[in-house]
C-alpha cells in the first residue's frame, strides 16, 4: 500500500532528478582529470559519486514505475519525462 501521492513522487521525481544531474557533472569534472593529478582523496569521491549516482538511478526507476501506474488511474500531472527533461545531459 502506498502511503505517498503522485503530487509528492512528481515534487521528489524532480529533486531527485536534478541532484542526479548535478552529481554527474561533478563526475564528469573529475574524469576530465588526468588520474596522475587526482589525490587519494579525489579518486575516491570519484567512486562514490559513480556509487551514489547509480543509486539514485535505480530510485528514480522505481520511482517511475509507481508515478506511472499513479497516472494511469487518471491523476492529472505532467509525465515522468517532462518531470526530468530538463535535468537530462
Amino acid at each position: 500500500m502506498r502511503t505517498i501521492g503522485e503530487r509528492e513522487l512528481a515534487l521528489f521525481i524532480s529533486l531527485l532528478a536534478g541532484k542526479t544531474r548535478d552529481l554527474k557533472q561533478e563526475l564528469a569534472a573529475l574524469e576530465s582529470l588526468d588520474e596522475e593529478q587526482l589525490s587519494d582523496d579525489e579518486m575516491e569521491n570519484q567512486y562514490q559519486l559513480q556509487e551514489i549516482i547509480e543509486q539514485y538511478e535505480n530510485i528514480l526507476g522505481e520511482l517511475r514505475d509507481e508515478y506511472e501506474a499513479g497516472l494511469t488511474e487518471g491523476v492529472n500531472l505532467p509525465s515522468y519525462d517532462e518531470l526530468t527533461r530538463a535535468f537530462k545531459g
